[in-house]
């Protein structure tokens, strides 16, 4: 249940991210909302992957993360961590990736804790890298937005002065002489 219940904030934060991105109201979405017709998690995650400004290593993370999911939500024999990391390849390398990442230098600490923390700290990395895509989109469209209205005010300020039409003239050359 640990990994579900974490794998279904990371849903929902995908389709809030894909819907923020599309402006779509994604609870209402037939794309991205609860009903019969949605996307899968993997083809929304798919989706946060071909984002531009992922490096690699966020795009291996949701890769690791979606294995993690998917054995733990459809085979019943996988119950723990360590019944993933052992059940074959996939397992294997996504426990390298973790250690890679997130390594403790402390080999005191029980296994399964250890697992459980890796998790989380992926689970927590894929929220931050989720929320800082929404922050930036709102950044760029508030800055697109400041940027019109600027733009605007500045050339209603200009073409109220005396010689304001042939200084927009001037200035409407120099970006395109044609």
């Amino acid at each position: 249940m640990y990994v579900i219940e974490h794998a279904l904030h990371i849903e929902k934060l995908a389709s809030e991210t894909i819907g923020y991105i599309l402006g779509i109201d994604w609870k209402n979405s037939k794309s991205f909302g609860n009903g019969s017709t949605a996307l899968s998690f993997n083809q929304k995650i798919q989706i946060i992957q071909d984002l531009k400004g992922l490096d690699k290593i966020d795009i291996q993370k949701f890769s690791d993360f979606m294995g993690i999911r998917n054995k733990f939500a459809h085979v019943l024999s996988i119950k723990t961590f360590d019944d993933f990391f052992n059940s074959g390849k996939n397992g294997a390398d996504v426990k390298k990736n973790l250690i890679k990442y997130y390594g403790f230098e402390n080999s005191e600490i029980d296994e399964g804790l250890k697992n459980k923390i890796y998790f989380y700290r992926l689970f927590s990395d894929l929220l931050q890298i989720l929320t800082q895509k929404i922050a930036k989109h709102e950044f760029e469209r508030g800055k697109k937005a400041f940027t019109s209205e600027y733009l605007l005010s500045v050339l209603s300020e200009v073409g109220n002065l005396e010689n304001g039409d042939d200084v927009l003239k001037k200035a409407f050359k120099k970006v395109d002489p044609r």
